[in-house]
């Protein structure tokens, strides 16, 4: 039996923390979670895991901060990241694309479309 793809989840907001935890495990992955950026980092150093969802506006270092140091180490270079944001606007966007954003998701997100993302950066057809 093969272990259960990792995601990692970082937020600051319990109840975004929570949600999104819930579906990637309805994905069918395992979940480790972190509420600011610097724990998600280090965890994710030790943890290695296939995805991370990131959101952007935390309170220690931005997602995108945490997301330029996530591409330094080499293990992670290349892990897909979901972020998260409440905002909208074209430079947010761009700025997570070129950090080699896997997608760019919109609070409040919605659930389905969160799960098919997971779904589709863990399981790629």
């Amino acid at each position: 039996m093969t272990a259960r793809p990792k995601v990692l989840v970082v937020d600051d907001e319990p109840d975004y923390l929570r949600i999104a935890s819930r579906i990637a495990a309805k994905a069918g992955c395992s979940v480790v979670m972190a509420p600011a950026a610097l724990k998600g980092v280090a965890l994710a150093e030790k943890e290695l895991p296939a995805l991370i969802l990131l959101d952007v506006g935390l309170p220690d270092i931005s997602g995108f901060e945490a997301a330029r140091r996530l591409r330094k180490i080499p293990a992670l270079a290349r892990t897909p990241i979901i972020f998260f944001t409440v905002r909208s606007e074209l430079d947010m966007v761009a700025e997570g694309l070129k950090l080699g954003a896997a997608g760019y998701v919109l609070k409040p997100f919605d659930p389905d479309e969160l799960l098919r993302r997971i779904k589709a950066a863990v399981f790629p057809s």
